[in-house]
C-alpha cells in the first residue's frame, strides 16, 4: 500500500508540475501578446513620437543665445552660400522645407536678394520666448516677418517663421 500512495503522489506531483509550466507558458503568451498589442497601439506610436521629437530638440545645438545671434548666424551661413546649415536655424520641423527653399533660392541665384532683405530687418517686438523682426518700407508699413523663439529644451533661439 505504501509504495502505491508513491507512485499516485509522483503522478500527481508530475501532473502539478506540468500543469504549472502549460500556466506559465500561456500565461507568458498572454503578456508577450499584450506587450505586442501595445507596441502597435495608437497610444505608444504617439509616446515614442513625442520622445523622439523631445530628444531631437533638446540635442539641437543650432542657434545663438540671442535671438539676433540667431539671424547673424542664419545670414553668415548664407552669405557662404551653406543653405543646409542656414536651414538649421530654423526649429526642427521646419528644416527640410527650408533646406529646399533656401536651395531653389541659391540655384536661382537670389541668395543676395534674401541676404539684402533679411540685412534690413528691425527688431519690432522681444519678450523671454519670441522676438518679432520686421521689414518695414518707406510708408512704415511691415512688409514682412521673422519671428525667432527660444527652443526650450536646448535654450538656443530658433527661426520660427520667415
Amino acid at each position: 500500500m505504501k509504495g502505491y500512495d508513491l507512485s499516485m503522489l509522483k503522478n500527481i506531483l508530475k501532473y502539478l508540475s506540468l500543469a504549472g509550466v502549460i500556466t506559465v507558458v500561456g500565461l507568458g503568451t498572454l503578456f508577450f501578446i499584450q506587450y505586442l498589442q501595445y507596441r502597435n497601439s495608437p497610444e505608444y506610436q504617439t509616446k515614442k513620437f513625442l520622445e523622439e521629437w523631445e530628444k531631437a530638440y533638446r540635442e539641437d545645438m543650432y542657434g545663438g543665445d540671442t535671438p539676433e545671434e540667431t539671424l547673424q548666424l542664419f545670414i553668415d551661413a548664407l552669405k557662404k552660400g551653406d543653405t543646409d546649415i542656414a536651414a538649421k536655424y530654423f526649429i526642427i520641423d521646419e528644416q527640410e522645407k527650408w533646406k529646399t527653399r533656401l536651395s531653389e533660392t541659391k540655384d536661382k541665384n537670389l541668395l543676395s536678394n534674401l541676404i539684402a532683405k533679411i540685412e534690413m530687418v528691425k527688431i519690432t517686438k522681444k519678450t523671454d520666448e519670441e522676438a518679432y523682426f520686421s521689414l518695414i518700407d518707406k510708408d512704415n508699413i511691415a512688409v514682412s516677418e521673422i519671428i525667432i523663439a527660444k527652443n526650450p529644451y536646448s535654450k538656443k533661439w530658433k527661426i520660427y517663421e520667415m
